[in-house]
C-alpha cells in the first residue's frame, strides 16, 4: 500500500465519512405499542417518614424558668402546715441552747481559698495548707487516683495530684473535704434517724458549690473563690437543723420521726436563721454571710457587687432541676438570677447539664 504526497493511506477518504455517519447517527424511536397495551402507569415511590425528633430533657426545666409554665401546687393540708411550722419552732430551740463551738467550722477550707484568690499563690503554699490536715491530703489523693482523673499511674503526692487536677481543682476538692465535718455525725443513732441525708446533704452542696465556680469562669461574673465559698456554706444551716432534729427525735420530744416532706420543708424554713447564727459563732467572712442572708430574697439587685449571689440561686435552682425537672422550689428567686446574668435558653440550658455532670461528678469525688 502505498501512501499519498503527506503520508496518509488510500483509504482514508472513503473511511472517514463512514465513522461520521456512524457516530452522528440519530437514535431509532421505539415502535409505537398497539392500542390497549399502554403500561400501567408506576405511582411514585412514597418518601421515606422522617422520624419524629427527639424530645429535648430541657424543655420541662425551661417551661419553667422562662416562665411558660408554673409548678404543680404541691398537695399541702393545713394540717401539714401547722405541723411544720411547729416543728421548726422547735428545732429552732434545740440548736439554741445546742450551739456547735466556736472552733468547730472547717477554717482550712477558707484558708485554702484565700490562698487561690491570690494571685502570687504558688504550688508550695497550697501544698503546705493542705498538708496540715494528714485526712484532707489523703482525701486529696483519692480523688486524684479516682477514675475521674487517673489516667494510668497513681499519684503518689500532693505535687503529682496538682499536676493531674490542676491548682484550683486541688484546692477547691481539699476545701470541701475540710468542710465534710459540718455534714458528718457524731453518733450513729443520730445518724440513723436520717440514714442518707446526712451524705446527701453533702453532696448537695458540693454539687452547687462546685457549678457556682465553674458558672463564675464561664460568664465571666463575680469572683469564682467567693461562689465556691457560697456554695459551701449558703445552706449549712440545713445541716445543724437536721441534727437537732435528729436529738429531739431521740430525745423522745417527737411523737414520731416526721415524714420526708416535713423535714425538707422544716430544713427550708430554719436554715437561713440558723446559717446566719453560724457565720457569726464561726467569724466567717462577712460576704459568705450576707450570700447566706439574702439568698432567698425575691429580688436581689442586677449589678457587679452582687454577681457571687446571683451566681449561687442559679446553681442552686439548677440543682434542683437537674434532680427533678418538675420541682418549682424556690423558682422566683432562681429566675431573677437568670436574667440578672443574661442567660437565654441556650446558656441555661449548658448550665443544666453541667450541673447534671457535677452532680455525678461529686458522688465519685466523695463517696459515702
Amino acid at each position: 500500500m502505498r501512501a499519498g504526497h503527506l503520508g496518509r493511506p488510500r483509504y482514508h477518504g472513503a473511511v472517514l465519512p463512514l465513522f461520521k455517519r456512524l457516530f452522528h447517527a440519530k437514535a431509532r424511536p421505539e415502535p409505537p405499542e398497539p392500542p390497549g397495551m399502554a403500561s400501567p402507569a408506576v405511582p411514585p415511590a412514597p418518601a421515606p417518614e422522617q422520624p419524629a425528633p427527639e424530645p429535648d430533657p430541657f424543655d420541662g426545666p425551661w417551661a419553667l424558668l422562662s416562665g411558660a409554665a408554673e409548678p404543680r401546687p404541691r398537695p399541702w393540708s393545713g394540717a401539714e402546715e401547722a405541723a411544720a411550722a411547729a416543728l421548726a419552732a422547735q428545732v429552732l430551740d434545740h440548736f439554741s441552747r445546742n450551739k456547735p463551738a466556736p472552733t468547730a467550722y472547717p477554717a482550712l477550707a477558707v484558708q485554702i481559698m484565700d490562698l487561690l484568690n491570690d494571685p502570687e499563690v504558688d504550688l508550695a503554699r497550697l501544698i503546705k495548707a493542705i498538708g496540715t490536715d494528714p485526712a484532707v491530703s489523703l482525701n486529696v489523693l483519692r480523688v486524684a487516683n479516682s477514675a475521674l482523673y487517673n489516667r494510668g499511674g497513681d499519684a503518689t503526692d500532693l505535687r503529682m495530684a496538682v499536676m493531674r487536677i490542676g491548682l484550683r481543682g486541688v484546692g477547691e476538692i481539699a476545701a470541701g473535704v475540710a468542710g465534710r465535718t459540718l455534714f458528718d455525725v457524731s453518733l450513729r443513732v443520730e445518724y440513723e434517724v436520717f440514714p442518707g441525708r446526712w451524705h446527701d446533704l453533702f453532696l448537695d452542696t458540693m454539687a452547687v458549690a462546685f457549678s457556682a465556680s465553674q458558672y463564675a469562669f464561664e460568664l465571666d461574673a463575680g469572683r469564682a473563690d467567693r461562689a465556691f465559698l457560697a456554695g459551701m456554706f449558703h445552706a449549712i444551716g440545713k445541716s445543724l437543723a437536721l441534727r437537732s432534729l435528729a436529738n429531739l427525735a431521740i430525745s423522745g420530744a417527737l411523737p414520731e420521726v416526721p415524714p420526708g416532706p416535713v423535714v425538707d420543708e422544716v430544713l427550708e424554713r430554719v436554715h437561713v436563721e440558723i446559717g446566719i447564727v453560724l457565720h457569726d459563732l464561726w467569724g466567717l467572712p462577712a460576704h459568705l454571710k450576707e450570700v447566706c442572708r439574702r439568698q432567698h430574697e425575691p429580688v436581689i439587685p442586677d449589678d457587679p457587687g452582687h454577681a457571687d449571689l446571683h451566681l449561687l440561686r442559679l446553681a442552686a435552682g439548677l440543682h434542683r432541676l437537674a434532680l427533678d425537672p418538675e420541682d418549682g422550689t424556690r423558682l422566683a428567686e432562681t429566675r431573677q438570677s437568670l436574667g440578672a446574668l443574661r442567660l437565654a435558653r441556650r446558656g441555661a440550658r449548658l448550665h443544666w447539664r453541667e450541673m447534671q455532670a457535677q452532680i455525678e461528678r461529686v458522688k465519685v469525688m466523695f463517696p459515702a
